[in-house]
């Protein structure tokens, strides 16, 4: 009787353990496991190895159902839903540019000089006092120094954004309000020189140092006299008071 096997290796257990089949002629020559046809076995050789060679199938058998198998455990890990992958980073954000610190602009140096606020709240309070101590006379001459005070502050701002004529306006309300506010012919004489009407500010400069003007640290850092510091007639006026003045 002629010898078959199955060549079904890795999917069926006749062909993974090697067994053979012995079938007449004529008879189904098909594997009773997976019904895969059989394939003849060559008869042993005389040299006594045929011994061997079931062995060696077996051996091979064995071998081809570990990769089978291996293979099978592979397929199914590769079935499993692949895992997600971690989550992308943020960007990174670009960093700002340093911001540079701000340069404070330049103080502009307003025009003439202003009476202090001291000086204006004090008058102020003054009215008050003699309007409550009945001398209503004393407290509108304290309100209306007070007063031109007040404008004259505004007409050195007025000069500082070249608004002159309004500037002088406001000048002569607040000499008409307080005639002996020494700052008042000062500021005046600045406007003066401003609208390029020298004499007339040497007129007022005098007005103002007759008046009692005592401002002479403060004038000579007023940057608006300079034009005037190389006149003769400003230099010796101001000599000859400020050495009234004891400044």
């Amino acid at each position: 009787m002629a010898k078959y096997k199955c060549p079904n290796l890795g999917e069926c257990d006749h062909a993974n353990i090697g067994k053979i089949f012995e079938h007449a002629p004529g008879e189904e020559l098909k594997c009773p496991g997976c019904n895969t046809l059989l394939t003849p076995v060559a008869a042993p050789d005389a040299s006594g190895s045929g011994g061997k060679t079931p062995a060696l199938i077996a051996a091979g058998a064995a071998v081809l159902v570990a990769l089978a198998g291996g293979g099978y455990y592979l397929t199914r890990g590769s079935s499993k839903a692949p895992e997600a992958p971690p989550p992308a980073s943020a960007p990174i954000a670009e960093q700002a540019p340093t911001a540079q610190p701000a340069i404070p602009p330049t103080p502009v140096t307003a025009p003439g000089i202003a009476p202090s606020e001291s000086e204006t709240k004090a008058l102020r309070q003054e009215s008050q006092d003699k309007l409550t101590s009945g001398d209503a006379t004393s407290a509108e001459q304290a309100s209306n120094k007070a007063a031109a005070n007040e404008m004259l502050k505004l007409a050195i701002a007025k000069m500082a954004q070249g608004k002159l004529d309004e500037a002088e306006k406001d000048l002569l309300e607040a000499r008409a309000r307080d005639p002996k506010q020494s700052l008042v012919s000062y500021n005046l004489a600045i406007l003066r020189l401003k609208q390029g009407r020298r004499d007339d500010a040497l007129k007022e400069f005098e007005a103002s140092f007759m008046a009692g003007f005592s401002y002479f640290d403060k004038m000579d850092q007023d940057h608006d006299l300079d034009a005037m510091r190389k006149d003769t007639r400003f230099n010796e006026l101001v000599a000859q008071y400020r050495n009234r003045s004891g400044k």
